[in-house]
């Protein structure tokens, strides 16, 4: 059964939003596409950059938006049909260096007031993602009032809604999920836990590297699938010192990325506008 979303707009909230869109995609799908860099890559006459750009501001009209565009310009003209709202600024380094140096284009506009209020975290690699799908996400974080929200999809929605797409999953007392690519969070837990989340990001597509940055307990638990998501959260909010929350998300469009030219064959089948 399709799930309903429970929201369509948060057009009268406060938000900002870092958006990731620098990075490149493999020679294969660079070919296919026409580009290298994803951001750009078109589906039906629209850059992706575009599309999520739409997304955004069809979900938070007055949300304030920084732009990571990567080494080179390119995009620039796309993020400029944003503004004064969207920016855009360059990052020669990676996705870790690019999350800095957006936190620091943020502080220099609104000052310290900036790192304790949420900010969407968001890679332009999410193209099925809609303005209904990021304000049903946000709208649920903040119910939660934590200082971190990870959205997760479990795998039967995933699997029922894009049956040829290719995740990587956990299996927990709860179900069996996998992450999507969003999060609601304070910007100081990305200040003040670099190293961390350099080993976390390193890890992100191993589940037992990641298990193995927290206690022992929750490497046994995922290694014979009895780790519970509570558990998860447990850990990610000791080791960040903060109150994280990790909750199943209905709509697997958050978890549907473009890392691979399989992933654009499939998601160019489904987005007819």
């Amino acid at each position: 059964m399709t799930s309903v979303l429970r929201v369509h707009f948060v057009n009268s909230e406060k938000l900002n939003v870092l958006l990731l869109a620098g990075g490149g995609v493999p020679p294969d799908l660079a070919a296919a596409a026409g580009t290298h860099k994803r951001c750009l890559i078109e589906f039906n006459g629209r850059p992706l950059l575009e599309r999520v750009l739409s997304a955004v501001f069809g979900a938070f009209v007055d949300a304030r938006t920084v732009v990571n565009l990567g080494r080179e310009e390119s995009g620039a003209e796309i993020v400029s049909r944003y503004a004064p709202k969207a920016s855009h600024y360059l990052c020669a380094g990676g996705l870790l260096d690019a999350i800095v140096d957006g936190l620091e284009v943020f502080a220099g506009e609104l000052g310290e007031e900036f790192f304790d209020e949420r900010m969407l975290l968001l890679n332009v690699d999410v193209p099925l993602v809609t303005a209904q799908h990021l304000a049903d996400m946000v709208a649920r974080a903040r119910e939660l009032g934590a200082d971190g929200y990870w959205p997760i999809v479990e795998k039967d929605i995933v699997q029922r809604r894009f049956p040829a797409t290719k995740r990587t999953y956990v299996r927990t007392k709860q179900g069996t999920f996998t992450g999507g690519n969003a999060f609601l969070l304070k910007p100081r837990l990305l200040r003040d836990n670099r190293k961390l989340l350099e080993k976390v990001y390193r890890s992100r597509k191993n589940p037992l590297a990641l298990a193995s940055l927290f206690s022992s307990g929750t490497i046994m638990r995922v290694l014979t699938g009895t780790v519970s998501v509570p558990d998860i959260e447990r850990d990610f909010s000791q080791r960040f010192n903060a109150h994280l929350r990790i909750v199943p998300f209905p709509h697997p469009e958050i978890a549907v990325d473009l890392d691979k030219l399989s992933d654009y064959e499939l998601i160019k089948s489904l987005l007819v506008d």
